[in-house]
């Protein structure tokens, strides 16, 4: 599956900040899931009161990953 044109600008800012990088070029399920994996990881690194916050910003892109 090729991500690039199914993110937008921000979204793809978003993954920046979490360390995921998308070019275009095609991806396997589990390079997607590894790439849900990063930003969950990201999302968590955060301080309790700020986890579900950050999350809601990542909910979209993760729904775009499955």
């Amino acid at each position: 599956m090729n991500l690039y044109n199914n993110f937008n600008k921000q979204e793809k800012d978003l993954l920046a900040e979490a360390n995921v990088t998308i070019e275009n070029k095609e991806y396997s399920k589990d390079e997607c899931k590894n790439m849900i994996f990063s930003i969950v990881d990201y999302v968590m690194n955060y301080s309790k009161n700020d986890i579900s916050k950050n999350m809601n910003k990542y909910n979209e892109i993760i729904e775009k990953l499955r």
